[in-house]
């Protein structure tokens, strides 16, 4: 029993001191950024995303050094930002301008979607992932190339702000999306923990079980990441 209690008590110091030292990195890389760069840098990768997208991830994956981390938390602002277009528009398509201020924590909820989400399954990554430790920045780098679908998904649902009809079009897209996330989070996953796919599959349904779980604690505060 204390040798189990010691051990969770070394997780969970390793796990602040991940999110700490992450936290330092997310501020060096605002602050120093330049947009122009970080904007044709993700543009590029996200085209040889598309190219050749298994490659890809599996490079992201099996990089120690932080290299993508600036990519993937420009991402993750592009993606909040998208989200932010459509929830604020949703609530003056709904409810009227001058209830846009009203709703204002909803909208707050919507656009933590992104970020909390990404980081919910990397901590349960990092924390399941016991025999090929990876870092907390390169799991986030990772878990966020695997959310690209989705990204793509919440920019072609935009369209609904031309006409709402064209969400014939999008809501299937939306799905096709998330079916093709859940499956390069396989890969992506698989690559951290350095394992073959028969392998993997069982803890990759771990991970996906421990994240439902996380999903109905925090839909209470109203968030559905």
């Amino acid at each position: 029993m204390e040798e189990n209690n010691e051990k969770f008590s070394i997780d969970a110091e390793n796990l602040k001191n991940e999110t700490v030292e992450t936290a330092k990195k997310v501020k060096e890389s605002v602050k120093g950024a330049n947009i122009k760069e970080e904007t044709k840098a993700t543009k590029g990768f996200v085209i040889e995303m598309f190219k050749n997208s298994l490659e890809t991830i599996k490079e992201v994956a099996e990089s120690n050094s932080g290299k993508y981390f600036k990519t993937a938390l420009f991402l993750i602002i592009l993606w909040t930002i998208l989200v932010f277009i459509g929830s604020t528009y949703s609530t003056i398509h709904y409810w009227g301008f001058s209830r846009v201020f009203a709703n204002i924590l909803n909208v707050l909820k919507r656009i933590l979607t992104p970020a909390l989400g990404i980081l919910v399954y990397s901590i349960i990554v990092l924390v399941i992932n016991k025999n090929n430790k990876k870092s907390l920045i390169d799991v986030i780098s990772t878990v966020t190339i695997t959310q690209i679908p989705l990204m793509v998904a919440t920019l072609v649902s935009l369209l609904t702000i031309i006409s709402s009809e064209i969400s014939i079009v999008t809501s299937p897209f939306a799905a096709l999306c998330e079916t093709v996330a859940i499956v390069l989070g396989f890969f992506g996953f698989k690559y951290l923990f350095g394992e073959e796919c028969k392998t993997f599959i069982k803890k990759y349904v771990i991970i996906q079980l421990a994240y439902q779980v996380c999903y109905v604690v925090i839909s209470l505060l109203g968030i559905y990441i």
